[in-house]
């Protein structure tokens, strides 16, 4: 017997005593069951339940019922929801219920969904899959992964989005793209004659025109119709667009005492109640009875299947109106004793919804707090979109600026999305706050000086080893035995090269050895497991940079003598990547490659599948030197990747590999646009090897594109800029692409009247190291300029068949052509890929991305 993962968010809310079928609408529903899809969306009130259970229900189609809220806006609750609904219609298939109960789900619940559905089991039955209230999910990455998941649900469910507001564009066009059903009120306003089919049931005998007159007033709208049909309809309609509210007024508020609206008033703060939260905030001695009597009263209020009561959307906003005119009453406190309650519940995303309506500070800190101990575990980006959710658009500066502990997780939060400007003024705050004594001694209280000790790594106007310095000037503060929070959930904040995380570490070459050991001695007392790690992956990097691949193959093997089992698993995605790269600039591409492959492998069985966005852009990138084509529109297909307006520092990586992937595809305006973003980026946060890969990229497509001057300009203010530290990598890694332009600046500083700044030992070297390179990719501009290969049906076809490696008389044998047809058709592939046998044909069409279309 099959475990049940079912509560209260599946249970399908009861039907109405009287309904009415709708035909018309229904056409739509019975469309939506064909493409397997149909989004609903209208405002409160507009039936878009009762229809969708009314069709079920007619359909006989079972219904697998997820009610939607905003605490399911995290990407593993929402898909935690989603396998479980799935799996209730399967309640034996214990291969799926092994992935929902993963230790990893909840690292990467998209890719565990996606292997969830592909162990579902074939069924004759038909189910219908209700999103309900799918506008309280905002969270960009659901949206974007949404449509992914849905193509890979079985052909057994439709699945039906229902939305008090429009859904995000990306859905659209994925409904589109589907020929599915978009569902708004228009079709689902009442139409005279259905108005006039249900007033029948309270024995109202309306006639054409005042059925007309009554749609005229509702617009159809069903819940307006509902509450007009519990008196004459026709003596209720009033002049104004008020009529719900005063019929509320009238029908109910009125009828109510003085001290009960006074009641009433005071449970419209929190969202939902249950008889013991109504007693505690009203002072009434029999909640469960008064709550009993509004529901028979029909006073717009449900009792949910979890034993609380809610009021509907629309009279909750009515007696909020209300509230607001009423300043005696003290709604400040009333968000205090709700956040509290929800705290003792131990609910503390709630708690801090309504402690930050409260604006109560330490609540506020306790809540979120807490929750940031719960998400440790998850990636940086997580932690970012909960953040944001809950903390960041809801307080107002004045708050934030004299409470510390909000400082600082406001500072990581902005220095995280790409805020330079909000990020350094959160931190010169934070300072301003060592200096105030009111505030310095909060800070000791509350054991916050680990925290704003770790804030500086997000300084980056200072560099590392500056900042190591620095940090004696803040020792003094901190307790002699050390004992104190270092809150670090990512000491690379999930970047994948150690000497270009948190900070660019180029600037300590200049004295590698020496300012490493500051750095170990600054924060080896509080790091004592990463520091060590941390300072080889840093020098194997910049030996790298260097081009000094022996050292930097020495100093990595350092590292992995220090990997122990209980290694952050941060640490040893670093130790790879690094190991990965120099292993290639060693001609060691096989090892390379097997580093990376069993690297994912891990990710694959670990908790670290939060990293596998920036281990993808590494990986990506060593086939994208390479022009792969496919590998270029396989990054761009993946659901994480996206530009975002500005650009977010935590993806830098990635970003780096999507303008690669725009080059390598002769997407030029893209990439020109994205390398324009990147460089502001770079610049702002002061990272000179993120600046000059970025202005090596716009060198490059400069060149390609026969801006040959702006090319030799731009690539020689990177030479410049690095070449006090003689960094080479980084511009000879490009190879082919970038080889041309290094040739030419060549020419230039060997003229017997050169005296311009660039040394021409140092370009030689360089010149040399991606001459070297050249060798052995082709380069990420290889097919830049290429025309577009264009093939007849028949080319496809017969490229089909010699990518299966059929020889031209087998292909003769399967489709019945004559040899001589079946070689004409092979020599006019070739010439249009410009090759001369079937293996370069096949290497040809997928450097071309032509494979894709023969799928």
């Amino acid at each position: 017997m099959g475990i049940n993962f079912l509560n209260d968010k599946f249970r399908c809310p009861p039907l109405p005593d009287i309904c009415v079928s709708r035909r018309e609408l229904f056409k739509h529903y019975n469309k939506a069951a064909k493409t397997r899809l149909a989004a609903v969306c209208a405002p409160a009130g507009y039936g878009k339940t009762v229809s969708v259970l009314l069709w079920a229900k007619m359909t006989k189609q079972k219904v697998v019922w997820i009610g939607l809220d905003k605490y399911d806006n995290a990407l593993a609750s929402f898909y935690n929801l989603f396998c479980t609904g799935i799996i209730s219609t399967q309640p034996d298939n214990y291969h799926m219920q092994n992935v929902l109960l993963s230790n990893t789900f909840n690292a990467t619940p998209v890719d565990h969904t996606i292997n969830l559905l592909s162990k579902y089991a074939h069924s004759e039955n038909s189910y219908t899959l209700i999103l309900d209230d799918f506008h309280t999910i905002t969270n960009p990455e659901i949206i974007e992964t949404l449509p992914y998941i849905l193509t890979r649900l079985p052909y057994s469910f439709t699945t039906l989005i229902l939305s008090r507001g429009q859904i995000f564009d990306n859905l659209i066009d994925f409904i589109k793209k589907r020929n599915a059903e978009l569902i708004t009120t228009e079709q689902l306003a009442f139409s005279a004659t259905e108005i006039q089919k249900y007033y029948r049931h309270f024995d109202y005998q309306l006639n054409q025109e005042q059925a007309q007159m009554i749609l005229k007033k509702t617009d159809g709208w069903a819940i307006g119709i509902v509450a007009l049909s519990v008196s004459n309809p026709l003596e209720k309609i009033l002049t104004n667009d008020q009529f719900i509210n005063d019929y509320i007024t009238c029908n109910i508020w009125n009828k109510w005492s003085p001290e009960f609206q006074q009641t009433m008033l005071v449970t419209a703060v929190p969202d939902e109640l249950d008889p013991e939260f109504f007693g505690f905030l009203t002072g009434q001695t029999k909640p469960a009875e008064i709550l009993e009597q509004l529901i028979h009263q029909n006073a717009f209020i449900i009792r949910t299947p979890k034993n609380t009561y809610r009021y509907y959307h629309f009279f909750l906003a009515f007696l909020r109106t209300k509230l607001a005119e009423h300043p005696h009453i003290d709604v400040r406190s009333l968000n205090l004793m709700t956040a509290d309650h929800y705290f003792e519940r131990q609910d503390f995303f709630s708690a801090l919804d309504y402690y930050i309506r409260a604006e109560h500070l330490d609540g506020i800190n306790r809540s979120f707090y807490l929750l940031n101990t719960l998400f440790m575990d998850y990636s940086v980006a997580e932690w970012l979109y909960q953040f944001t959710n809950l903390v960041q658009d809801h307080l107002s500066e004045d708050v934030i600026q004299n409470d510390p502990p909000l400082l600082v997780e406001y500072a990581w939060a902005n220095f995280l999305n790409g805020n330079a400007e909000a990020t350094l003024r959160y931190i010169d705050r934070i300072n301003a706050c060592l200096t105030e004594a009111e505030h310095l001694a909060t800070i000791r209280e509350s054991n916050l000086l680990g925290s704003i000790s770790i804030i500086r790594f997000a300084d980056f106007r200072q560099d590392i080893w500056t900042y190591a310095m620095d940090f004696s000037k803040l020792a003094h503060l901190l307790p002699e035995d050390h004992a104190v929070k270092l809150y670090s959930p990512s000491i690379t904040q999930n970047f994948p090269i150690m000497h270009r995380s948190i900070f660019d570490c180029l600037e300590i070459i200049p004295d590698l050895d020496n300012r490493l050991q500051l750095i170990k001695d600054a924060f080896g007392l509080f790091f004592p497991q990463d520091v060590d790690l941390f300072c080889l992956c840093v020098k194997a990097g910049l030996y790298y940079e260097l081009n000094n691949l022996e050292s930097a193959y020495k100093t990595i093997g350092l590292t992995q003598k220090l990997l122990k089992k209980d290694t952050r698993f941060e640490m040893q995605f670093c130790v790879s990547m690094i190991l990965s790269l120099i292993l290639n600039a060693m001609d060691k591409k096989c090892a390379s490659e097997s580093t990376r492959k069993n690297f994912s492998l891990q990710i694959q069985t670990t908790n670290g599948q939060y990293l596998y966005p920036n281990f993808s852009a590494i990986d990506i990138k060593q086939r994208l030197w390479d022009a792969d084509r496919n590998a270029a529109q396989l990054w761009l297909e993946e659901s994480f990747v996206t530009i975002d307006q500005p650009l977010r520092f935590y993806k830098i990586y990635q970003y780096f590999t999507t303008a690669r992937a725009y080059i390598v595809l002769s997407k030029k305006a893209e990439a020109q646009k994205l390398l324009k973003q990147l460089k502001k980026l770079s610049a702002d946060y002061h990272r000179p090897l993120d600046l000059a890969e970025t202005n090596i990229l716009k060198a490059i497509l400069e060149w390609s594109t026969g801006s040959k001057k702006m090319a030799l300009q731009t690539l020689e203010d990177v030479l410049i800029a690095l070449q006090p530290y003689r960094a080479i990598r980084i511009i000879a890694e490009e190879g082919a692409s970038v080889l041309p332009i290094l040739k030419k600046l060549t020419t230039k500083t060997s003229q017997p009247d050169y005296q311009g700044p660039l040394e021409p030992h140092y370009l030689k070297q360089v010149y040399l190291c991606a001459y070297q390179v050249s060798k052995k990719h082709l380069g990420i501009t290889a097919h830049l300029n290429e025309q577009s290969v264009k093939l007849s049906k028949q080319q496809k076809y017969i490229l089909a068949l010699l990518v299966e490696g059929y020889s031209p008389a087998e292909i003769v044998n399967l489709t019945g052509r004559t040899i001589n047809t079946v070689k004409s058709h092979i020599k006019i592939l070739y010439l249009k890929l410009d090759v001369h046998n079937a293996a370069d044909a096949v290497l040809k069409a997928q450097q071309l991305g032509l494979l894709e279309s023969l799928i």
